[in-house]
């Protein structure tokens, strides 16, 4: 059976609970917290892009924190670095989205082998996996780290092949951000859009394989 890779960050897990942690760290409105939390993945995703572009790298929990440095400076907040540890570890304790486990489980039963391919470093990665019950129902955990760059670039899905010891056309990515999809895509692999937000998809990329509303509309289409 072929290959199913996850992505982590909104896709098995939702982001926005990171938000949680600003809320109980900072004394600011609910309003503010909702503009760090964007500001903070916005400025985290662009970071990633601006590394791979400039053909540099830094591992996705420094990336992370920068993100949320600047996002703090932004808001004109300084927080001591205590807080700001505490906040960070937000993202190793995020909520897997409503049928994350089931999804896994019920590939894995059908005979996948089941995976996570994220930006995320292997540290972050293997934590959240624990912290939110997906550890137990996955093959693999692969990490941009080990290519040292970041998703979309080619080398990342490559290498996740390679580390499946499959052909990369028979692998497929399941992810929410439509830019891995469209970057998938374009390495050669199989893909399977979540649209949540019932957004258009790029213009800029292969058209996904597959869309759904869920991870249990990717799961009943991937079984």
């Amino acid at each position: 059976m072929a290959p199913v890779c996850f992505d982590m960050y909104g896709t098995l897990c939702d982001t926005g609970t990171a938000a949680d942690k600003l809320a109980d760290e900072l004394a600011v409105s609910e309003a503010l917290v909702a503009q760090l939390d964007t500001g903070w993945r916005t400025k985290q995703l662009q970071y990633s892009y601006q590394l791979g572009m400039m053909e540099e790298y830094r591992p996705f929990w420094q990336v992370t924190r920068d993100a949320l440095d600047y996002t703090l400076s932004r808001f004109d907040l300084d927080p001591d670095q205590e807080t700001r540890l505490r906040i960070m570890a937000g993202y190793e304790q995020l909520s897997p989205f409503p049928g994350a486990i089931d999804a896994l489980e019920t590939l894995r039963d059908a005979g996948h082998e089941v995976a996570v391919l994220s930006n995320g470093n292997p540290a972050m990665l293997e934590t959240l996996a624990e912290d939110a019950g997906l550890a137990p129902h996955l093959d693999a955990v692969i990490s941009a780290d080990e290519v040292e760059t970041y998703k979309p670039a080619p080398v990342v899905y490559e290498n996740t092949a390679d580390e499946l010891d499959a052909d990369i056309g028979d692998c497929r990515l399941v992810s929410a951000n439509s830019w891995d999809v469209a970057g998938a895509g374009s390495a050669g692999m199989e893909t399977v859009w979540i649209n949540r937000l019932r957004d258009p998809f790029e213009r800029i990329g292969p058209e996904p394989g597959a869309t759904v509303a869920d991870l249990a509309g990717a799961e009943a289409i991937l079984r």
